[in-house]
């Protein structure tokens, strides 16, 4: 009988050390399909937007996919990763679009998540600098410097979500010439009522009551 005591109260203890399971955040890297696959060069992006170009003719709102870094006028960029390719402000990135800022903009739908479990990771890189990250229009004060077209910087961003819809946009700024953005990007949070070992995990007392409980069976029966 402690044997099955210890058993029972090993259980107890075993849950609650167990963490509740993380669901994936429905975000897309630059570049992608809606699988995650690199899409096609010179593809319109699905899941990003130009909502701002200084180019005035270049100037939005389609974004479009670049995936052949390391050729001209490309040397000095990075080539893309199995999940995200660049994109820029037209089909072919050697235009020489105009100096400014270039803003690119996606969307991600929270609805259902707990908030304050969600964290997104990534990697960004910019022709020629990064400005800014902003969650929701709030700038999270993420900057690249000038020629950060060679490497992905990494960043993490786990507050300033709102329930529902959520809104991330991309600051970059052009010197000359070519120009684009690269993201890498993934989430995790979990969901709201989620059936979790943690949720369904008796309180300390609970267990200590349920121990007791058996351990008093156990002596009455032993009298």
């Amino acid at each position: 009988m402690m044997k099955r005591i210890a058993l029972v109260l090993g259980v107890l203890l075993l849950a609650a050390v167990v963490p509740a399971q993380a669901d994936s955040v429905p975000i897309f890297s630059t570049g992608v399909t809606s699988t995650g696959q690199p899409a096609a060069n010179a593809s319109v992006d699905a899941h990003y937007t130009l909502t701002f170009g200084a180019d005035s003719v270049f100037n939005g709102p389609e974004a479009y996919v670049a995936n052949t870094p390391g050729v001209y006028p490309f040397t000095s960029w990075m080539a893309g990763t199995s999940t995200a390719q660049w994109i820029g402000p037209r089909d072919s990135l050697a235009y020489p679009f105009g100096t400014g800022n270039y803003v690119y903009t996606t969307t991600f739908d929270l609805t259902g998540f707990n908030l304050a479990t969600v964290v997104l990771t990534g990697g960004w890189a910019g022709d020629n600098a990064g400005l800014d990250i902003l969650l929701n229009g709030v700038s999270l004060g993420l900057s690249l410097p000038n020629g950060s077209q060679t490497a992905l910087t990494p960043f993490l961003i786990s507050s300033g979500f709102l329930p529902g819809v959520n809104t991330l946009q991309f600051v970059v700024y052009n010197d000359t010439g070519a120009t684009g953005l690269l993201v890498d990007i993934n989430g995790t949070g979990e969901l709201l009522g989620a059936a979790s070992p943690v949720s369904q995990v008796p309180e300390p007392a609970t267990i200590i009551l349920v121990g007791s409980g058996l351990l008093g069976a156990w002596l009455r029966r032993r009298t």
